[in-house]
């Protein structure tokens, strides 16, 4: 199983950005699972894989996808809707590549108890951009393990790691977002405010969220 494969079995066509992040190893978690749990600390800091500093976001393999695909996210369980996941939270929640309205490919988080969910980015590019945005806005999740100052290294080393991939507005908006005058030095949790943010996120154009149906994973297996 490949994601090259699993694109041409959900009819959804990989995003540039995220085939040239896999070609790049950007979004593998060390060299083996022994390597990541020795060194996860330092590669987390260095945006090893990128959006380290994310909240509940765990990159996954074809495999897995693959296997999400078949058990749950299947369109003979799920409308005659296709999905091609590429990362999951903790509790087993997808986040997918999906088919638009409009037919491009945007990025919806699809809850695995809930009977809706929505696609939420226009694109994968700025399903990247928006998370960086909102990990500089509240990193409190990354402070049960690092210090305030090693969480805002966390955010800048994804900022840096991003510009090799995504668009030169987005580039640009991220450093105007962590320039000197933008930062929020008074907040242990945050590294801008909301103010920030809002101003960061504005450069992209409006995209109304698009709600849907979802069959909950336990209810597949039953069928």
């Amino acid at each position: 199983m490949t994601y090259e494969s699993l694109a041409a079995r959900t009819g959804i066509p990989l995003p540039p950005t995220f085939v040239r992040l896999l070609a790049d190893g950007k979004t593998r978690y060390g060299d083996d699972l022994a390597d990541w749990k020795a060194n996860w600390c330092d590669y987390t800091v260095r945006a090893q894989p990128l959006l380290s500093c994310a909240y509940d976001l765990e990159w996954i393999g074809p495999e897995q996808a693959g296997e999400i695909v078949e058990h749950w996210l299947n369109p003979g369980f799920q409308n005659a809707r296709a999905f091609l996941p590429f990362a999951i939270s903790g509790a087993g929640d997808a986040y997918c590549l999906m088919k638009t309205a409009a037919g491009d490919v945007g990025v919806g988080l699809i809850w695995h108890d809930r009977d809706t969910s929505a696609i939420e980015s226009a694109s994968f590019d700025n399903f990247v951009f928006e998370t960086l945005v909102e990990s500089a806005a509240d990193f409190e999740h990354l402070l049960d393990d690092f210090s305030p100052e090693h969480a805002r290294d966390c955010v800048r080393a994804n900022v840096s790691v991003a510009a090799a991939y995504l668009p030169a507005n987005l580039n640009l908006a991220l450093e105007d977002m962590i320039s000197p005058q933008s930062l929020d030095e008074e907040n242990d949790g945050g590294m801008i405010s909301s103010a920030v943010a809002e101003a960061a996120l504005s450069v992209s154009p409006p995209f109304e969220r698009e709600r849907f149906a979802v069959v909950p994973r336990w209810q597949c297996n039953e069928r």
